[in-house]
């Protein structure tokens, strides 16, 4: 009878278990649960970890290397025969093919796969083909799978990734949810003019933002275009984030020769809730997401958003309500509702409050980490049942 309440949760880097597995293995923790966290580590993260939490150093990378694969893989597989967990959770491309496939050798009972985002295959030629037989794999060797969201969950049955009935989403979906403690509301003002101060942003000027990669598939080609043709009006762009220097070259010359386009670089994630709070409006215009936690963070400092039609960010905000939701790969519709937001400004700022609402009933973090908690207890629950 397996009644050790032991997990093993995998990701590639630090900053991904830091950003969306630490807390809730904490509260697993905190309830008696034995936990292994296992990425390629870093000091940082190592901080981070209670007291009494394990964790193991895995050399996994973004860029695959079949030569590292094979070594990560044996890896895992050593680490699972030795801590015999009764479950393995992994996340993100790279640790959860390696982890389905150690945690399936290994015997492991439980092998959950964190589906935190589904790529575009058709778009992507022949390398789509071999992401989906990644994915498929992946969804094959595990025993559930836990998509990030319903819409998410009906593209990989539509995709043939797994059938209905394995996968399941937690609660209205998303990965840990949002602290709001972290978002000041009481502060908001003073923080907006410290940011703004910080910039160079007057007070009157109504600040579009933009937060995570500025890259193609964030949308920035789109953002910049639609940015040009509203930019004469007082509006100011504020990009944080690093610059992976896919967007087109003629948008980037034009928006670092612009005044009113701000790169600022990347920042720490603690500074977000101060940054936001100099923000009018997040526009998030991705072609791809899993859900969205920076509209989740937007939505806790009562900012309204404007974000694509697309899996994941479309059901975070409520269209109309919280949000506007547009047409990807659209830079006329996305500068239509950028001016919507100017021309507006009252009525797209009760948005904001009403995202904060929305925040705090379904991706307040306590809520999510809930959810998972007793997600984990339930599998655990039904494996020592059917071994009785």
């Amino acid at each position: 009878m397996i009644c050790d309440k032991s997990i093993v949760s995998i990701t590639t880097i630090a900053g991904t278990m830091e950003s969306f597995v630490l807390g809730s293995m904490e509260y697993m923790q905190s309830k008696s649960w034995d936990v292994t966290l296992m990425c390629n580590i870093n000091q940082h993260l190592i901080d981070r970890i209670p007291k009494g939490m394990n964790y193991v150093h895995v050399p996994m990378e973004r860029n695959f290397n079949l030569g590292k694969a094979i070594k990560c893989t044996r890896q895992l597989i050593r680490e699972f025969r030795k801590k015999k967990p009764t479950i393995v959770q992994y996340g993100t491309t790279h640790a959860a093919l390696f982890g389905s496939i150690a945690a399936w050798i290994a015997r492991v009972p439980i092998r959950i796969h964190l589906q935190w985002g589904i790529y575009n295959y058709d778009e992507m030629g022949l390398a789509g083909k071999f992401y989906w037989f990644v994915e498929w794999l992946t969804c094959k060797l595990s025993t559930d799978i836990r998509p990030v969201s319903h819409k998410n969950l009906q593209v990989a049955i539509d995709e043939h990734l797994f059938k209905a009935g394995k996968g399941k989403v937690l609660g209205q979906g998303g990965t840990i949810g949002v602290d709001l403690t972290k978002y000041p509301l009481a502060e908001k003002e003073t923080l907006r003019q410290q940011i703004r101060q910080k910039y160079g942003i007057s007070e009157s000027s109504y600040v579009y933002g933009f937060i995570g990669r500025i890259s193609k598939d964030k949308g920035n080609n789109e953002l910049l275009e639609a940015f040009r043709k509203i930019a004469d009006s007082d509006v100011v762009l504020l990009l944080l984030g690093p610059n992976e220097g896919t967007i087109d070259k003629e948008l980037q010359e034009w928006a670092e020769k612009s005044p009113k386009v701000i790169f600022a670089g990347s920042i720490d994630h603690d500074d977000i809730p101060k940054h936001l709070a100099a923000m009018d409006v997040l526009v998030h215009p991705t072609y791809r997401e899993g859900f969205g936690m920076v509209l989740q963070e937007a939505m806790a400092m009562e900012v309204p958003a404007i974000t694509t039609d697309i899996p994941g960010p479309s059901e975070v905000i409520e269209d109309g309500i919280s949000g506007i939701l547009v047409p990807s790969h659209d830079a006329m519709a996305l500068s239509a509702a950028m001016l919507e937001f100017y021309n507006n400004q009252e009525k797209y700022a009760q948005f904001g409050k009403n995202g904060r609402i929305r925040a705090e009933k379904y991706f307040d973090r306590p809520v999510m980490i809930e959810n998972i908690y007793l997600d984990k207890e339930e599998l655990f629950a039904k494996l020592t049942k059917t071994n009785h």
